[in-house]
């Protein structure tokens, strides 16, 4: 791990958050990568105010890479080489990422195809409604319901997302 960010989730005032940086892991880093690291580090801190218990991990994960990779020559399949293995081995994912499969500590590899699958549904919803609906529903999930914002934002729904994040990843990452 490069960097982390520290803080409180929730706070409407957040004078305290910091990105943290592991050098061991950002000494591992090329220079791409750690301007990626970092943008996404502060990202969360820059969207922390409007970050809630009720957001949940995949969009704050995929808006945070989606900033980072945003404006970048990097295709889904250099940024998503392990969700690509699993959806080239018959693995499609059956819903967008759990906050569980978020968590340090378990399977690498489980862990890397959450935050790639993340990005990639962030993606997904700039490319199709807009990057200013990707921060508006950023904005509305940590107020409401997710399936009130998407409805609000993206005229969709839960299920709808994730068919169309479905068709994306077999789309961008189906084929080697």
């Amino acid at each position: 791990m490069g960097a982390v960010t520290t803080g409180r989730a929730g706070a409407a005032k957040a004078p305290a958050d910091r990105v943290v940086v592991n050098p061991e892991g950002w000494a591992e880093l090329s220079a791409a990568g750690r301007g990626i690291v970092l943008t996404h580090e502060v990202t969360h801190v820059a969207t922390r105010a409007a970050t809630t218990a009720r957001t949940p991990l995949w969009l704050s994960e995929g808006f945070a890479d989606w900033a980072a990779y945003r404006g970048g020559a990097v295709t889904a399949q250099q940024a998503a080489p392990a969700l690509g293995r699993a959806v080239r081995g018959g693995q499609l994912p059956a819903t967008l990422p759990g906050d569980a499969e978020f968590a340090f500590g378990g399977d690498p590899q489980a862990l890397a195809r959450a935050y790639e699958g993340a990005w990639l549904a962030c993606r997904l919803i700039a490319a199709k409604w807009g990057d200013a609906t990707l921060v508006r529903l950023y904005e509305r999930a940590g107020r409401e319901p997710l399936a009130t914002a998407l409805a609000e934002t993206i005229g969709g729904d839960p299920p709808g997302l994730t068919l169309a994040w479905q068709a994306s990843l077999r789309q961008e990452l189906g084929a080697p």
